[in-house]
């Protein structure tokens, strides 16, 4: 991130504006390599996290269906925080935008998008499994997560090596084609994706809040929601930035001021979730206090209750 220059009208003096403008561009100096650093130390405690989520999803615990969600998800999460570190330390070195800052952007995009899909897939499945439980246990796929990754995977490269091809890596984009892409993207995620995420999610909501049985909602339904939200409030809002920024005036450069400030937010999204899992693996625990590891554990190994309507479609379904 370049530090802004200040440009002054003339004074009565000319050495008092020269020390005005000095003193203006320094604090706006300041200002910007102290957001960068908030940045880069969010993203490396989101990578400590993320990256021991990671380890103990694939070393400790028994592959589930959501598991393997969960592990996709911190993986696109660790990709974007990686990307965001590489940028900001890149900034803080050079204090000046270079070319070489467009291939980490690739990747984070990349990520971004993975993240947004994942989350959407994790919600449709759950809501499935509450409205056809049986259904869902006897017709759903043995490997039907994994290849589910792997294709919204391959559908996330595709969009965002398209959006950079296109529009980002370019030094001037390509159009009618940038144009077409950004339709497409923006179809995607405002008409296709987001959509199935609200819904999914209100439902999940309703079984949790109209559950006629006396006992506490399921972690996972939890862990979901608030997963979700948190996405929606965090990171939707520079997507929602980076489509209105693209349609509006070119030589309106007010519109990306608040990008410093959403792309901050997006990396508080990305980092926020093991905190998430370990908080909700820790409710109702008043006799000891248990590790991270333990808190984990008893998240992703919680089972339904015997007798109660999610018990056909707990987490013990093949993977």
């Amino acid at each position: 991130m370049e530090p802004l220059a200040t440009t002054f009208c003339p004074l009565e003096s000319t050495e008092y504006s020269r020390n005005e403008s000095l003193n203006e561009t320094t604090l706006s100096s300041k200002y910007d390599y102290s957001y960068m650093s908030i940045c880069l130390v969010i993203c490396l405690l989101g990578l400590i996290g993320n990256g021991f989520l990671i380890w103990f999803l694939i070393f400790c615990i028994k592959r589930k269906p959501f598991t393997i969600y969960i592990l996709h998800l911190a993986i696109a999460d660790f990709m974007v925080l990686l990307c965001s570190s590489i940028i900001q330390l890149i900034n803080i070195i050079h204090s000046q935008d270079i070319p070489q800052l467009a291939y980490p952007v690739v990747f984070m995009i990349s990520g971004y998008n993975t993240g947004l899909h994942l989350l959407t897939a994790i919600s449709v499945e759950r809501c499935l499994s509450v409205l056809y439980p049986i259904w869902y246990q006897c017709r759903r796929p043995k490997h039907q997560s994994a290849v589910a990754c792997a294709l919204l995977w391959a559908l996330s490269v595709l969009v965002s090596g398209l959006e950079n091809f296109f529009c980002i890596l370019k030094e001037k984009p390509r159009f009618p084609e940038c144009r077409y892409v950004y339709i497409f993207s923006c179809t995607l995620t405002f008409l296709v994706f987001v959509p199935l995420m609200v819904f999914s999610n209100l439902v999940l909501f309703i079984q949790v809040c109209c559950n006629v049985k006396p006992r506490q909602p399921a972690k996972l339904y939890v862990i979901i929601m608030v997963t979700v939200i948190l996405f929606l409030v965090f990171a939707m809002p520079m997507k929602v930035l980076l489509i209105i920024g693209y349609y509006s005036n070119s030589s309106d450069h007010t519109v990306w001021e608040p990008l410093p400030y959403l792309n901050l937010l997006s990396v508080i999204n990305c980092s926020i979730n093991p905190i998430v899992y370990f908080v909700v693996g820790s409710l109702r625990r008043k006799k000891s206090r248990k590790s991270l590891r333990e808190a984990l554990q008893k998240v992703f190994e919680e089972k339904a209750v015997v007798g109660s309507r999610e018990t056909v479609a707990h987490f013990s379904l093949p993977s």
